[in-house]
């Protein structure tokens, strides 16, 4: 009698544990549940166009971008993302040889991404 009621014990104990490391996993593959990240990427890194993305997994909503070719401004705008959200830019502009930079910043934290062309 007293088997069976370890067994019957440890049965329950390991169907907790896998319920609960499956919700607590669950919750860590969330995007959104408590991060603060967000990261700018070229729609297509591979041909020749300059529109990229802003994904937005933070608290922060306003972001101001600049597309610089050298070391000159040519485009600049506001962009508001909110959470979970991506915000595609795009531009029917032709760049000539050389170092496109885009410039992405949260008024807190700037990121950089750049194409050779």
């Amino acid at each position: 009698m007293d088997n069976k009621k370890i067994i019957i014990f440890l049965i329950a104990f390991l169907m907790l544990s896998f319920v609960y490391l499956s919700y607590t996993e669950t919750r860590q593959a969330d995007l959104n549940y408590q991060k603060n990240w967000w990261v700018v990427y070229f729609n297509d890194a591979r041909n020749e166009e300059v529109g990229f993305t802003i994904e937005n997994h933070s608290k922060q909503n306003n972001f101001h971008w600049e597309i610089l070719v050298g070391e000159n401004k040519i485009k600049e705008g506001e962009a508001h993302v909110s959470l979970g959200e991506k915000k595609k830019m795009d531009f029917d502009v032709v760049f000539q040889k050389g170092k496109i930079t885009i410039v992405v910043s949260d008024g807190a934290e700037k990121k950089e991404i750049y194409k050779n062309f």
